[in-house]
């Protein structure tokens, strides 16, 4: 049995209720899911062991998604986003270790086992990965668990990583995955805050990786910077963010897919393509859709 259908077998054995979800996302390109399911979960099993990953993990899913279901839930009620700044986010989960392990090992799962997020997957692989330059130079900007960096690496052989985080367990986690993936002499993780980057080298990256950050920030306007700074002019980024679209921890409410491509727009960066996705179900009589939207960016200008 594969891990991919380990998978499968044990949510259906034990959270019976998450199993059309994970069907879902499979239904978006069996062939293409099997592949990378099978590969994320090689890391984790690298990382808690044969039979380890589907305890550590699977749960952290279930109560992941369950976290995020009751957070929209509340959104529709209140009208807004529960916490408005980094202090409340920092005290009720960036500051708690525990509670950030297992936030982020659900959220690697999502990368597959949401399909949303499978569509957004295979966009970052397929139009974004793909076509990068040869030897690129990529820097991550809160590279979370790791998963998107280190998926960058494995498929591109010749690429090497920088990234940043301000938590320690992502840190950890990333590190972690990126030796289980085999790449962990092609990446350097540091411990800093992904808004205070100024003293990076200008225009130094041939490619930058931000995967839904931009929504956890009181001025989401001083990310865009960062990135259009760091990149080379021509070079392209890779940006994902949600829309309407709660958890205990996102901030900075977006409305729509255009107020990103604006502020996108007007720090230098030409939208080259988008993809806005919502989930295959969303809350009943629901007046917000959750999307998680990806935007392809290319800096202003050319190499030389």
């Amino acid at each position: 049995m594969t891990r991919a259908e380990s998978l499968l077998a044990y949510v259906g054995a034990h959270h019976p209720m998450n199993l059309r979800g994970l069907e879902e996302a499979r239904e978006v390109s069996p062939a293409d899911w099997d592949a990378v399911a099978e590969q994320f979960l090689g890391w984790a099993a690298g990382v808690w062991g044969a039979e380890g990953w589907q305890e550590r993990c699977i749960p952290a899913f279930v109560r992941f998604s369950s976290d995020v279901i009751f957070a929209q839930a509340r959104y529709e009620a209140d009208g807004h986003y529960e916490n408005s700044s980094f202090a409340e986010c920092n005290e009720h989960v960036y500051s708690q270790r525990d509670v950030m392990d297992d936030y982020l090992w659900g959220v690697f799962i999502t990368n597959f086992c949401w399909s949303h997020h499978m569509e957004l997957s295979l966009f970052f692989r397929d139009r974004f990965l793909a076509r990068l330059p040869g030897a690129p130079a990529i820097v991550e900007i809160a590279p979370g668990h790791g998963g998107w960096g280190v998926w960058a690496l494995s498929n591109r052989p010749d690429a090497r990583l920088q990234g940043f985080d301000i938590s320690p367990s992502s840190i950890a986690i990333a590190s972690s995955i990126a030796k289980a993936a085999g790449v962990a002499d092609r990446v350097t993780y540091t411990e800093r805050n992904a808004l205070d980057l100024a003293t990076m080298p200008t225009a130094s990256a041939d490619a930058v990786i931000c995967s839904f950050l931009i929504e956890h920030l009181e001025d989401p306007g001083l990310l865009v910077a960062n990135i259009a700074n760091l990149l080379k002019p021509g070079a392209r980024g890779y940006l994902a963010g949600a829309i309407t679209a709660a958890q205990v921890d996102h901030i900075y409410e977006f409305k729509t897919e255009s107020e990103l491509v604006v502020l996108c727009e007007q720090h230098g960066l030409r939208v080259v393509e988008t993809l806005s996705v919502a989930p295959k179900r969303t809350l009943r009589k629901a007046q917000y859709l959750p999307r998680s939207m990806g935007l392809i960016l290319e800096k202003a200008g050319r190499t030389t």
